[in-house]
């Protein structure tokens, strides 16, 4: 969208500038004279062919040099042909047009030869044209031969530019987006083809190929002075790899890196729990941010951002005895399990019954263990079930028919985007009141076509497309991490004032607190639903129509439901440290937590927590009413008003 607006922003001056001057060559001949009527005519015809060169997109690049090139060309043969003191042939016209961009002038206007003369203006016109022409297409030249050691320089200055390591389907669809924003990109490649690096470095990639991590890369690659390192190998363990090299890197160095973050993939959730413990031996993590990134979960994060779970089912969520929503999953790979994770996190309702998750997959034995491995505990938080299935030979209708309980939302989430568009309507046309959501890594096409036929598949929702997630504003400008930060740093200052002891920083926290820093504000748009309320941004609060309410109604409104909403945020809590393989610690007479064994003593339910209040004398009821009570502020300081919510 902003290289679209930059391109018509473009046009309209390049468009206005051609008319200033069209206007000035004509005001020029009707008050003076001059330049003739068949200059001012040649003149303006080309700039009327330059404006339209420009708009057709026929010439991309060098548009200035294409119309001087055409000013010198026209204004110089007619000055030649027709304003030479002796008649002159056309070919000689155009020798000497043509000599114009050597530099030189043939001497057929003063008869004595001298160079102190007053040209004729057609010939003034076009030696300067082509003067501009052919220096500026040899600084083209030499920069386009050393345009990369120039950037390469300017970027050891400057800094600021993005370094992407690893090579591949994804991190190249990531690269693309990224010059698409007009960001600065250095590439890292072990294997390139010449034809993949050609098309890279015209978009303006700069692309070093060399062995993973080597400190030959990092320093060509200007890695000191990055802004951002983007580690996005496909393979976790190269990724993990990687950035223990880059420790290496910067230890014998013995310099600190300027940048503000190192992102970096980690698929499997094993993969996740070595990074932590990994990251506390990383030298460089004091003085620069790491976030890890799955493209799973930001996929997840996305769908359920924009189609919050508990869409349409706002009265059976905050009914304590309301029926549990039940999602199944059609498919249940990468995706599929991140969207289960997420539906789990957000799930923190004032029901009292646990998510129920039913999964059908052909290799249904294989993908329990799979989730099992993956999380251990989530028997605490989910009621999930899994079903053998081939959808090639089996109907999931009929299996729909049979369940007791219904779904609420249905997830089709299969290897080939084509068998999930293919199952996805072919439900679509036996089910209209559940919202079916269609894994589809590639679009474009068939999202275009679906929302020409939204009356007959209004309950269709696509997702997952690579294109609209590898962006520059989900992978590095997560609005998310933002938020988090800045709670975090009132929370921090408020803190520091109460205890008067100096806090960590956002970048010296663990990646476990910045997730679950992040966690809780995902959940903080759930907790004024139950409160009947949401959240809009400041300059959209007009638009919803209701007025903002202030904080001490909002207290008034919260203080109803205190009791019920801390207990979904325990549950909230609770659940985000169960996915992540921690349990519950017994004994806490050593100390309420045992952060190597993954063990915390207030595990447990919002109602036990007084138990652990009568043996430590610590209230932790109260830190979850606290973030309750404290979501008025919190939403002011991330620039939202909060509002009373319509479905009410």
């Amino acid at each position: 969208m902003k290289k679209l607006v930059d391109q018509h922003l473009a046009k309209v001056i390049f468009t206005a500038f051609a008319i200033i001057i069209l206007l000035c060559i004509w005001g020029f001949y009707f008050i003076s004279g001059t330049p003739s009527l068949t200059l001012t005519a040649l003149l303006t015809i080309d700039l009327v062919a330059y404006v339209s060169v420009f708009y057709t997109g026929l010439i991309k690049k060098n548009r200035l040099q294409v119309l001087m090139f055409l000013v010198a060309v026209t204004t110089g043969f007619y000055g030649f042909k027709f304003l030479a003191i002796k008649e002159y042939s056309v070919l000689n016209s155009m020798y000497s047009t043509f000599r114009l961009f050597l530099l030189d002038l043939d001497p057929v206007f003063p008869e004595d030869g001298s160079v102190f003369t007053r040209y004729p203006l057609a010939v003034e016109i076009a030696r300067w044209s082509a003067a501009a022409y052919t220096i500026s297409t040899l600084f083209s030249i030499i920069y386009s031969l050393f345009n990369q050691k120039i950037r390469l320089i300017w970027y050891g200055i400057l800094g600021k530019h993005i370094v992407v390591s690893g090579f591949h389907k994804k991190s190249m669809t990531l690269v693309e987006n990224l010059k698409k924003e007009d960001k600065k990109v250095v590439l890292l490649a072990e294997e390139i083809s010449e034809a993949q690096r050609s098309y890279l470095q015209e978009l303006g990639v700069i692309v070093f190929a060399g062995r993973q991590g080597d400190p030959s890369l990092y320093k060509k690659s200007k890695l000191q002075r990055a802004e951002y390192f983007i580690i996005y190998h496909e393979d976790d363990s190269r990724n993990l790899n990687e950035i223990l090299a880059l420790n290496h890197y910067v230890n014998n160095k013995r310099s600190l890196l300027h940048m503000k973050q190192v992102i970096f993939h980690l698929e499997s959730h094993q993969s996740m729990e070595l990074f932590e413990d990994l990251e506390k031996e990383l030298d460089f993590h004091t003085n620069v941010s790491l976030k890890p990134i799955n493209v799973h979960r930001l996929i997840a994060n996305e769908l359920f951002d924009q189609i919050p779970l508990y869409k349409n089912y706002e009265k059976r969520v905050r009914d304590p005895q309301g029926e549990p929503l039940h999602l199944l999953f059609i498919g249940f790979g990468q995706t599929g399990q991140q969207l289960a994770v997420q539906a789990i996190e957000r799930s923190a309702f004032l029901t009292k019954k646990l998510l129920k998750i039913t999964v059908l997959d052909k290799n249904a034995g294989r993908v329990k263990k799979e989730w099992e491995d993956n999380y251990p505990n989530s028997k605490m938080v989910v009621d999930i079930q899994f079903h053998s299935m081939n959808i090639e030979i089996e109907s999931t209708f009929d299996f729909l028919k049979k369940q007791p309980l219904a779904f609420t939302h249905l997830f089709v989430c299969l290897k080939e985007d084509s068998h999930d568009l293919k199952e996805g309507i072919r439900l679509a046309k036996k089910i209209s009141d559940i919202p079916i959501f269609l894994k589809v890594n590639e679009e474009a096409e068939i999202s275009l076509w679906l929302h020409r036929h939204e009356g007959k598949y209004h309950n269709l929702h696509l997702f997952g497309n690579h294109d609209m997630i590898l962006t520059y504003d989900y992978v590095i400008n997560d609005q998310l991490e933002d938020l988090a930060k800045k709670v975090h740093e009132s929370y921090q200052k408020s803190k520091e004032l109460e205890s008067n002891t100096k806090q960590k920083e956002w970048r010296e926290l663990s990646t476990f607190t910045k997730e679950s820093n992040r966690n809780q504000i995902t959940h903080a748009f759930t907790k004024l639903m139950l409160l009947g309320l949401k959240a809009v941004p400041v300059y959209e609060e007009s638009k919803s129509g209701l007025g903002a309410v202030t904080e001490l109604e909002f207290k008034a409104e919260a203080k109803k439901l205190l009791e019920p909403i801390a207990e979904a945020e325990h549950k909230r809590w609770n659940i985000f440290h169960f996915l992540r393989g921690w349990d519950i610690l017994e004994d806490i007479s050593n100390g309420i937590k045992d952060t190597d064994k993954k063990l915390h003593g207030c595990l447990v339910t919002y109602n036990d927590l007084m138990k652990i209040y009568e043996l430590t004398g610590e209230d932790y009821q109260k830190y979850d009413r606290d973030v309750v009570l404290d979501l008025h502020d919190t939403m002011k300081r991330l620039g939202y008003k909060i509002v009373k919510d319509s479905w009410k």
